[in-house]
């Protein structure tokens, strides 16, 4: 039902719209008349003056003047879209068009169309044409005026009309508002007013002062309001003072949190607080009359025996304490019953009982209880993983644990082969109980959480209960470390046994600290691999070798080399004929230009590579020498390769392996220091062989010995030193750890380190065809450590490098008062966002998601960040779509 006021201020708003919207629509027309008769007025007249002012130009043919007044009136006239004049004949004399008359207006210039005004609808808008004859018809003027200006002229019109329209319409509303208000609030604080006297609220008065009937209704109103007030209040204050002392001690019986309820001598409910109902889930009427052992003790006392308690302390009159298992509303809870005899003033004996819920301590004792022995479990892990690097006796012990914690009969650990990738049943621990086929169950497993199937023999699959010896309950969870799985543990049992969802958080716990310490033996065995590979490379090289002249003829090939085909290519396959033809996909990989360089320049070129060859990823380490002529022409080169492939694959899982160790359960964190420091043992047990081996090599290459034993042993020097770097990045790994990293600090030229180390990619920057520019003032000075610097910048720059297909690399360097900020930048693979932080990581690669073309230990961000961190400076990247850039931040003050 709409208000009064709605109404009035409705109506009002309607007559002032009509109003004004006529007003609108007769002011726009009108002004629409005159701005168009202005135009057309203006057209006249300017082609009349027109022909006034050029018909003696014309008469003396000086058809140059009339050229220059109708240019110069179009000037002034920016809505003249064109002029042009002709004779008696209608040939054109003169005219404005810029390319030319158009054909579109030859037809127009004769003298049988010309009309005073003709309308014209072109791709410019609109055009009015005017003509007007010369004297005695010796010519005609064609003048062409745009309507676009007039057009605008009346759009701005219409829209401060409009504007005008809308300011009326507003301010109209406005009055509306103003006069409805003035003239229905008086009523309407009457109404209000009357609804708050229904409403029982009588301490509010009417406010009118309008001094008619309506303000006499209001005083009336407010008197009857105030008697009535007058009169509640007395009843209320006599009935206040009677129950303040029973709800005193209603609320104090109510507040309490125990549940408390008073019974008769037949044990029937005749008072009970909110808490007792709420703790039981009955209503109060519910409750009044029924007895405790309906409600709460059920059919474990029956009355009137000597097991009831409640008739005990009606005899003995003495109180009692006890503890009551119960069920109340399908949940099991544990009470504690105090009772005591109360006797009222009639003698009436009552029995008060105050019960309180202690179900939750109860449930918390159990789960310390059980938490104590999961932590022991725990505990006993994880001392056993940090005493043995023995895989079966780790898997044996965590085996023999669970089933002394879960109560369960059998356990299995399988692991993942690496090769295959099948789990592989490897420890078998309880009973005589068959192990059960990994694919008995490994459409079940989740790799991200445990399975348990319990108290459930018809759930269980058919090929678990047949190759399980029917079980009645089955666990699995997975061993993980990071994202991935290495193994499996399974858990069964011949009885029916109930997990938690704490349980399952548990066996994930076990795994993840078994998964990490199957890395961390893989880890290790993967160390002692490397110290036998290195024994293999100095024992036994074997190098696969070609020769080809400068045309890229191929003139012999090793049995190595062909091994290094698999088998895809025989010798008579390559002898004979060119290298590019027998293998298409060098050029694709630019290594033709490498052979370039070394015919160019004669110097020996050494690269790593990855080959996709035949569905395979070769890694090889190849050196290109040149044979000279006696001229000391390039005639020959020999190409010596070695498959590297098996050393990569082994970089990649120590690095693998390594950041999964970083992820390792934060209470093994001290555990796995005593396994830094064997792992860096075991990297000085590499240094030092390795050590005199390349000392013995260098001394190898100064005696009198062949070509091709001074290529091997280059090779063996080589390799030896690729090496050396990896076990120097190891042993600056421990140094780091153990806070050993010291500083040899100098003040040093931030441009010549930077230069010196753009100096060493020079070669492989200019091969890829990627340029190293410095932007930097050569005297900006930092005091820090020269060979750790170099170490920083070098690293980065050979990132740019390999990372850099195509592009450049960019060093720039600025400065304030405090520091020195350099930006390294290139234009190569992006680092995605989420990745930017990780790419600092100890061992972490950003291409282990894909291709390892580049290689690499994923050591020196890591490294770099802490020698930056040392110097008391900062380090990051940034990278978006394409390229990344990397910030080094280095106080300029002295370290202290």
């Amino acid at each position: 039902m709409s208000s009064l006021r709605s109404r009035i201020i409705i109506s009002t708003l309607f007559i002032i719209l009509l109003v004004t919207i006529g007003s609108y629509l007769v002011i726009q027309d009108i002004q629409k008349g005159i701005i168009e008769g202005e135009f057309r007025d203006k057209g006249f007249l300017l082609s009349k003056h027109l022909a006034t002012e050029i018909t003696i130009p014309l008469l003396v043919n000086d058809l140059l003047e009339i050229k220059t007044y109708i240019d110069n009136l179009q000037k002034d006239n920016p809505e003249i879209e064109y002029i042009f004049v002709t004779d008696s004949e209608g040939i054109v004399l003169v005219h404005t068009f810029e390319d030319g008359f158009p054909e579109a207006l030859v037809e127009r210039s004769k003298p049988s169309n010309v009309i005073e005004e003709k309308i014209l609808d072109t791709e410019r808008g609109i055009i009015h044409e005017f003509d007007a004859v010369l004297y005695n018809g010796i010519g005609y003027v064609h003048l062409g005026l745009s309507e676009n200006s007039v057009r605008e002229r009346i759009e701005m019109a219409s829209q401060k009309i409009l504007f005008l329209t809308i300011s009326a319409i507003f301010v109209g509303a406005l009055f509306s508002v103003i006069i409805g208000r003035r003239l229905t609030d008086p009523i309407q604080k009457l109404t209000d007013g009357a609804n708050r006297i229904n409403q029982g609220i009588l301490d509010r008065k009417i406010d009118i002062d309008t001094g008619d009937e309506l303000c006499e209704l209001a005083t009336t109103l407010n008197n009857m309001a105030s008697s009535l007030d007058q009169k509640i209040r007395d009843i209320l204050a006599s009935k206040v003072q009677t129950e303040n002392a029973e709800k005193y001690l209603e609320t104090l019986f109510n507040s309490i949190e125990d549940g408390i309820i008073v019974l008769n001598d037949k044990h029937e409910i005749i008072k009970a607080n909110e808490s007792f109902l709420k703790m039981t889930g009955l209503t109060e009427a519910n409750a009044l009359g029924k007895t405790c052992r309906e409600i709460i003790f059920r059919s474990d006392y029956p009355n009137n025996t000597d097991k009831c308690q409640i008739e005990t302390l009606l005899h003995t009159k003495k109180p009692v304490r006890f503890e009551h298992e119960t069920i109340i509303n399908g949940t099991g809870k544990t009470l504690d019953v105090n009772g005591s005899l109360f006797i009222d003033m009639a003698g009436t004996a009552n029995v008060i009982l105050v019960i309180r819920d202690i179900t939750q301590q109860k449930q918390l004792e159990k789960e310390i209880i059980t938490r104590n022995r999961e932590l022991t479990v725990l505990n006993s892990i994880s001392r056993n993983i940090s005493e043995t690097f023995d895989l079966d006796d780790i898997l044996a012990h965590s085996l023999e644990k669970l089933l002394d914690l879960t109560g369960m009969e059998i356990a299995d650990a399988y692991i993942q082969d690496e090769k295959s990738g099948d789990f592989i049943p490897l420890i078998h621990a309880g009973d005589n109980g068959n192990t059960i086929p990994y694919n008995s169950f490994e459409h079940l497993i989740n790799k991200n959480d445990a399975l348990v199937i319990e108290n459930a023999r018809g759930v269980l699959p058919e090929s678990i209960k047949e190759d399980g010896g029917g079980i009645s309950s089955f666990v699995a969870f997975p061993l993980a470390a990071k994202d991935k799985h290495p193994g499996i543990i399974t858990i069964r049992s011949r009885e029916n046994h109930t997990f938690s969802e704490k349980d399952k958080e548990l066996f994930m716990a076990i795994g993840r600290q078994l998964g990490v310490a199957i890395e961390s033996v893989r880890f290790y065995n993967n160390i002692i691999y490397l110290k036998e590979f290195n024994e293999e490379i100095i024992n036994n090289v074997n190098l696969g070798i070609h020769v080809v002249d400068s045309k890229m003829k191929v003139l012999a090939v090793n049995d190595e080399l062909i091994n290094l085909n698999r088998g895809q290519i025989t010798k008579d396959d390559m002898v004979g004929k060119n290298l590019f033809d027998v293998f298409s996909f060098l050029k694709e990989k630019n290594i033709d230009k490498e052979y370039e360089y070394v015919l160019n320049n004669g110097e020996i070129f050494q690269t790593e590579e990855k080959t996709l060859h035949s569905g395979e990823e070769i890694f090889t380490s190849t050196s290109k020498i040149p044979i000279k002529d006696k001229d000391g022409n390039v005639e020959k080169i020999i190409t010596v390769i070695k498959d590297i492939s098996s050393q990569k694959k082994l970089e990649e899982e120590l690095k693998d392996s390594y950041d999964e160790l970083k992820l390792a359960y934060s209470k093994l964190k001290e555990l796995f220091k005593v396994k830094d420091n064997f792992l860096s043992n075991i990297s000085h047990e590499l240094s030092t062989p390795l050590t005199s081996i390349m000392g013995f090599t260098e001394l190898l290459l100064d005696e009198n010995i062949t070509d091709e034993q001074h290529n091997k042993l280059e090779i063996i020097l080589r390799n030896s030193k690729r090496l050396s770097r990896l076990i120097k990045s190891l042993l600056d790994t421990t140094l780091i750890d153990s806070n050993g990293l010291e500083l040899q600090v100098e003040t040093l030229s931030v441009y010549e380190i930077v230069s010196q180390v753009a100096d060493d990619f020079k070669t492989m920057s200019e091969i890829k065809k990627v340029p190293i520019n410095i932007d930097m003032s050569p005297y900006m000075l930092v005091v820090g450590d020269r060979e750790r610097l170099i170490q920083v910048f070098s690293n980065i720059i050979d990132n740019a490098v390999k990372f850099t297909m195509k592009g450049e690399i960019t060093v720039k360097g600025d400065e304030d008062d405090e520091n020195v900020h350099i930006r390294i930048s290139d234009t190569g693979i992006a680092i995605p966002e989420d990745k930017l932080e990780l790419v600092f990581d100890r061992f972490y690669q950003l291409e282990a998601m894909g291709s390892r073309k580049h290689g690499g230990t994923g050591l020196g961000l890591w490294i770099s960040r802490n020698i930056v961190n040392a110097h008391g400076g900062k380090i990051w990247a940034e990278s978006r779509n394409r390229g990344s850039t990397f910030h080094i931040l280095l106080p300029k003050i002295k370290l202290k």
